[in-house]
């Protein structure tokens, strides 16, 4: 089911490029990126175990059999959240219906995993810093913006 879209390339754009045909694909791959907040550091082992565990109760197409890789894992520490990336592959076309339907069941999956084990997504944060107090006292305001899914 293509979305009759012609797309034309000149020659000179596409003699040193790698080209991919995802048309002919059946497997796809679905890869997140989360931030989780510092003070839930010591529950990120059970978090992990849990987003694993959703999406293989979650997810009939995933391909669990070690021919394509499936992975949660803590990657980093950043200025203010915990780094995991969930990378997980499918037996399904990236190029469809299917797809989308899927990578949301991920995304479902990793939402019941950061619930259950009671856990915050990070958002950025900043702090803005003044001097309103006659005194020379510093008051503090905070803005946040939330990305992410809410607890």
């Amino acid at each position: 089911m293509g979305d009759e879209l012609v797309v034309k390339i000149p020659n000179t754009k596409l003699a040193d490029q790698r080209v991919s045909n995802i048309s002919r694909t059946n497997k796809s791959q679905v890869k997140q990126e989360l931030w989780f907040d510092y003070e839930d550091i010591d529950k990120l082992p059970q978090v992990i175990r849990s987003i694993k565990e959703e999406i293989i109760l979650s997810c009939p197409h995933l391909i669990k059999d070690g021919s394509r890789p499936f992975r949660v894992h803590w990657r980093d520490y950043k200025d203010y959240h915990l780094e995991v990336v969930v990378d997980a592959r499918f037996h399904l076309p990236p190029a469809c219906d299917v797809y989308w339907d899927n990578r949301e069941q991920v995304l479902q999956a990793i939402a019941r995993a950061a619930k259950k084990n009671d856990v915050s997504f990070a958002f950025p944060t900043y702090s803005v810093r003044g001097s309103e107090d006659p005194n020379g006292a510093v008051g503090k305001e905070s803005a946040t913006q939330k990305y992410g899914v809410p607890r």
